[in-house]
């Protein structure tokens, strides 16, 4: 790579860094809609053509760190999604959900200021649907071949907020238990939701 592009690069990926962590800043005193780029920029020390460069205004900004976070946590769950449909015995399973789950909980915890403001009310509308239909896709992909005792629409719609409220009140609550304990508590909930869904089919 020409060295000048790798620096620019770097350049870029830090001043997008800097420019998120004022927002989350700016989130946890105040709402979106009190937020300035003003602020933003004099906060992240970065001046308001480079804001403009990348940005259309605050929102972009916040959608588009959203949409990366979305990306990131559907990236993680393919793990999840690829043992529940590998045939794997009870152990490995276990064993390979636990794993993945964790993983994502401890991407929550690396991330605790941007998911704590996410849910906080003050910031985005679309933040709540974005991360249900990612928690819908995951199941969708893992069990839309089994039989339920329920409308699959019906199942698919409580468990995934069942999930949203799970992670919700981790995050709220100052995520007192470890991510490993948190994906323990996956495990058990998507096996034992699975298992009561299907029964007698």
């Amino acid at each position: 790579m020409n060295p000048n592009k790798q620096s620019q690069d770097k350049r870029v990926i830090a001043t997008k860094k800097n420019l998120l962590h004022a927002l989350i800043t700016l989130l946890e005193e105040k709402s979106i809609e009190e937020v300035t780029v003003r602020e933003l920029t004099g906060r992240a020390k970065v001046n308001r053509g480079t804001f403009y460069l990348h940005y259309v205004d605050k929102h972009d900004l916040l959608e588009k760190n959203i949409d990366a976070l979305i990306l990131e946590l559907q990236d993680r769950g393919k793990a999840i999604t690829k043992t529940a449909l590998s045939g794997a015995t009870e152990t490995e399973f276990r064993q390979k959900t636990v794993e993945a789950f964790t993983d994502i909980f401890s991407y929550i915890k690396e991330n605790e200021r941007f998911f704590s403001v996410l849910f906080n009310g003050r910031s985005s509308y679309s933040f709540p649907l974005k991360f249900n239909t990612y928690l819908r896709g995951r199941l969708e992909d893992q069990l839309r071949s089994k039989k339920t005792v329920i409308p699959y629409e019906h199942w698919i719609t409580a468990v995934s907020f069942a999930y949203q409220g799970m992670i919700y009140s981790w995050v709220t609550n100052g995520m007192k238990d470890s991510p490993e304990r948190m994906g323990e508590y996956g495990y058990y909930f998507i096996s034992q939701s699975v298992v009561e869904i299907t029964r007698g089919t």
